[in-house]
């Protein structure tokens, strides 16, 4: 059990992480009556956070309603062992990294998430974390622009072709 300084280390450590995150999630990583993240598992998340400038977090759930300031997020309405990852990079490839971790270790729930400051359900979350990512996007963008001029010149060239041969 911490010492109530311990906790209110904690706390400041929280505190000061927050502001600066620019995606917080919010996951129970172990529930009453199930099998919860194996340390192995919760390890290896960490490491994976670690590469992408994130973090995991587990810390008591008063802890986590102090350093959230209730932006909307009912941390004692969310059933289970909690835990925060805390991301520093870009919200879109920090959540798409931790949704693909959860789906294969099934134990890693999702209650939403804070984004730039303002709490978005787990829809939200689950809806952002499946979108595909910047360069499918930028290159299905580019496919569907280049399409009308590839078949434009497919037309042109068989007029062409029609011209050349009467």
């Amino acid at each position: 059990m911490k010492s109530k300084t311990q906790k209110k280390e904690e706390l400041k450590s929280l505190q000061a992480k927050l502001p600066e995150a620019q995606m917080t999630i919010f996951t129970s990583f172990a529930r009453m009556g199930e099998k919860g993240l194996s340390v192995a598992q919760i390890t290896e998340l960490k490491r994976m956070l670690r590469g992408i400038k994130s973090e995991y977090v587990v810390t008591k759930k008063t802890i986590m309603e102090r350093a959230t300031n209730n932006r909307g997020a009912d941390v004692y309405a969310m059933d289970g062992s909690l835990g925060l990852v805390v991301g520093n990079e870009e919200p879109y490839s920090v959540a798409k990294k931790v949704y693909e971790f959860a789906r294969k270790n099934t134990a890693l729930q999702f209650f939403g998430a804070l984004l730039n400051g303002t709490f978005i359900n787990k829809e939200q979350f689950m809806e952002m974390a499946k979108m595909p990512s910047r360069e499918v996007l930028i290159g299905r963008l580019f496919g569907m622009m280049k399409y009308p001029v590839t078949g434009l010149y497919g037309v042109m060239t068989e007029i062409a072709k029609k011209k050349l041969t009467n």
